[in-house]
């Protein structure tokens, strides 16, 4: 079932003053019971969407950035400088531990 329609029909059980588990209990009862009982955590996002005016249907940017780091540039400075931390790393790139620590398995140095 495309999403666009899923959420059309959690937005008229907001409208209707259902909870999102009973807007899912509803949905499973008239839809396909796999695909809304594995969206229950994604219906209350819905929820708290609605709750707070924004009935806009598109999906919004969530969850972390994908930060990139260029791998030749990185191994361009530790090779210069191998004794730096991850925290200074981090902080020259402008990224997260876990993503220095990424890219630094990726060129094999770790």
């Amino acid at each position: 079932m495309d999403k666009s329609i899923l959420r059309t029909i959690f937005e008229h059980e907001s409208c209707r003053g259902t909870n999102a588990v009973q807007a899912a209990r509803n949905s499973n009862d008239e839809y396909d019971k796999y695909i809304v009982y594995h969206k229950r955590t994604h219906v209350r996002g819905w929820y708290e969407r609605f709750r707070s005016g924004d009935f806009s249907l598109e999906d919004h940017a969530h969850g972390k950035p994908n930060l990139k780091v260029d791998n030749d540039m990185l191994k361009e400075v530790v090779e210069a400088n191998p004794s730096q931390t991850l925290s200074e790393l981090a902080e020259q790139f402008d990224v997260s531990h876990s993503a220095i620590s990424d890219h630094l398995l990726q060129i094999g140095k770790v």
